[in-house]
């Protein structure tokens, strides 16, 4: 592959930085913090998935509520209007006694919806009792979570400022190149997990204990000084510098 000794260097240069941000980002991410952000992470999207859930509760009770005491109020209405009808005196002997057992029917009724709203309601308060345990539980959570990230923002920040700085050196680099040689250079890191090249000093891969066959090494030593080699043992880019 052809590349310039310039286009070589800055390849050499990329890599390097890689490699540092690879440490940042390896240093930042062992902080205890970011394991305990982790946990609380998890924990609060258990605690969103239960309060939903508990709200979803509260509203079917809420509902079942309404509409027990909206059976209780017709039942009311029912009971007031055959009672003024009784007190009349509206009626036969036998209109009136059937009156009677209605409003004895109704006054039954009554006392089971009554009960049925007072354990409803009941119910509905347990439920409430529960979303605003949930939501204390949360915020809780929350403010844990905000701590956490200053304690991590604050031991980080070194971190976190050379990760930014070494970032813009890369994008910088990275626009440097000729694009078929930068989409070699990342397939290769793609397949090694980082590494995307590699230098030859020599009869040696700089950081590399693996020696090459000798029809490769052949390969690197008549390199022209615009190219570049591509290995198939190592998976990644060699440049020769001596």
């Amino acid at each position: 592959m052809k590349a310039t000794k310039e286009q070589q260097s800055t390849l050499l240069k990329l890599q390097s930085i890689d490699t540092r941000i690879a440490q940042l980002r390896a240093t930042r991410k062992k902080h205890p913090a970011v394991k305990a952000l982790d946990e609380i992470s998890s924990r609060r999207a258990d605690l969103e998935r239960a309060t939903i859930t508990a709200r979803s509760q509260a509203s079917d009770i809420q509902r079942e509520v309404k509409r027990v005491e909206a059976d209780l109020e017709r039942l009311v209405d029912r009971q007031e209007i055959m009672s003024n009808r009784l007190a009349a005196g509206e009626g036969s002997h036998k209109d009136l006694s059937a009156i009677q057992h209605e409003l004895n029917q109704m006054a039954k009724r009554r006392e089971v919806l009554e009960e049925e709203i007072l354990e409803i309601m009941s119910k509905y308060e347990n439920a409430q009792t529960r979303v605003e345990a949930l939501n204390k539980q949360a915020d809780a959570v929350a403010l844990d979570e905000t701590k956490l990230k200053e304690e991590l923002s604050g031991a980080m920040e070194e971190v976190e400022s050379e990760l930014s700085q070494r970032t813009e050196e890369r994008n910088d680099l990275a626009s440097a190149l000729e694009a078929e040689l930068l989409d070699e250079y990342e397939y290769c890191r793609s397949r090694t997990g980082g590494q995307g090249v590699l230098e030859a000093r020599g009869r040696q891969i700089v950081g590399q204990m693996m020696d090459l066959p000798e029809s490769e090494w052949h390969e690197i030593m008549m390199l022209g000084a615009d190219e570049v080699h591509v290995s198939e043992e190592l998976e990644c880019i060699i440049v020769k510098t001596e």
